[in-house]
């Protein structure tokens, strides 16, 4: 299991993230960090405000991004039987985007069910789900004898099961005890996100489109009110076509993701095979591949490589690389190859179409030049290109870049990307 790096979102998936700092600090001091979150008063703890968040920048500053200490730490009986719900509901919110942390992620979110912060408490509600283990169900019926977590419990109870059965513990335990041994959680799962994504569409735009500078512009840096009237047009044309397709295409994800992030956590291998079925999907094609990509699921490289063959994306060819196709880098390349006198379209953007680039990026919807950047684990300078001259520039040094070390790259299974074998003296 790894850590791959692309950071499709502070979590709930990330695939290919930056190598981790190198550990100068010592367990008390990660310690130390869980002890302070616990001493912030319940319903103060926020992950995004102070102090909560300051302490959580030094975990990620200490630890991050594979917190094994943190793991190591919060695995152990002793340290959580001291902290509160709520700090085990942030906690799990940093060790929840690994994917190796699924039992921990799903103890924890459970736990915070019975946070005494209005927020937290619905984020475990919100999560548990995807962390769900038959281990949970007594839990969550004992919980339905206490008013507050009882809605939640219950709530949590039909989703993963499928039942409905009075909202009251004998009713429930009666179930339990009938159906322990048999109760298929995930298969429900998995047949009930079938079904809600059967009834919705993603509908997929031109990624190219949208990455690279309309044709008759070569200068990102020239203001807009310095442009000729005929270059003004041509980006306001672009931005109104990026406010009609792709946004239609956020929002449309902004209902599907949470459904299908339901099953991402999950270790059985029938996801694999669900996801995999999405793969060949125009507009949920990306996501389901680099999640693949995440779950570190090498037996599915045969299905995103078909896929790719006739839908070629670049979230497809990005999940193809960070399980070990190499080829994915040439595909890539070739992309770039194809655009190579066409900066970036980040300086056109209003505020509007700028906004949009965080749920791209959590749906596997990135340039190729970011994507090739993120497999090789190096800065061709893609990003800063403004004109036509320096994006050639920069694609020639990514060109060389792959002639010269192609036959000595060897992926970093754990993180996703590609290193380079120093040649034998």
């Amino acid at each position: 299991m790894r850590k791959t790096a692309l950071v499709l979102c502070l979590l709930p998936i990330t695939l290919l993230q930056a190598e981790p700092v190198a550990p100068g600090n010592s367990e008390d001091a990660v310690l130390r960090q869980i002890q302070l979150v616990n001493q912030i008063p319940e319903d103060q703890l926020n992950e995004k405000t102070d102090p909560g968040f300051s302490i959580l920048r030094t975990l990620y500053d200490q630890d991050g991004p594979d917190f094994l200490t943190l793991r190591k730490l919060l695995g152990q009986a002793n340290v959580r039987s001291t902290l509160n719900p709520s700090a085990k509901c942030l906690l799990a919110g940093v060790i929840s985007q690994r994917w190796d942390t699924f039992t921990l992620s799903g103890n924890l979110y459970l736990a915070g069910l019975q946070s005494k912060n209005t927020e937290l408490r619905d984020k475990a509600r919100k999560k548990l789900v995807a962390f769900i283990q038959p281990a949970h169900i007594p839990a969550l019926i004992d919980l339905l004898r206490v008013p507050g977590p009882n809605v939640m419990a219950y709530d949590l109870l039909q989703e993963v099961s499928g039942q409905r059965i009075d909202p009251n513990a004998k009713s429930w335990q009666k179930w339990w005890a009938k159906n322990s041994k048999t109760a298929d959680l995930i298969g429900h799962l998995i047949g009930n996100t079938r079904t809600q994504l059967g009834s919705g569409t993603v509908h997929a735009f031109d990624q190219d489109r949208f990455w690279y500078v309309p044709q008759g512009i070569t200068n990102t840096m020239t203001p807009f009110a310095e442009r000729p009237a005929a270059e003004q047009t041509r980006i306001s044309d672009w931005n109104a076509w990026v406010h009609n397709d792709v946004k239609r295409y956020v929002d449309e994800w902004a209902v599907n993701k949470p459904i299908i992030d339901r099953l991402i956590h999950q270790p059985d291998p029938r996801v694999n095979q669900f996801l995999e079925s999405l793969v060949p999907d125009p507009g949920m094609g990306d996501y389901a591949s680099v999640v693949l990509g995440w779950r570190s699921s090498a037996g599915s490289v045969d299905a995103i490589r078909s896929a790719s063959q006739t839908t070629p994306t670049v979230g497809r060819f990005l999940a193809r690389g960070s399980l070990g196709d190499k080829t994915a880098l040439n595909d890539l390349l070739q992309i770039i190859e194809k655009h190579q006198s066409d900066p970036l379209t980040y300086k056109l953007m209003d505020d509007d179409a700028r906004s949009m680039l965080t749920t791209l990026r959590t749906v596997g919807v990135i340039s190729a030049e970011q994507a090739f950047q993120l497999l090789a684990h190096t800065n061709f300078e893609f990003e800063s290109a403004r004109t036509a001259k320096e994006k050639k520039k920069a694609y020639k040094k990514a060109k060389a870049w792959l002639k010269d070390n192609e036959s000595r790259l060897t992926l970093d299974h754990r993180r996703g990307f590609y290193t380079v074998t120093p040649t034998a003296k």
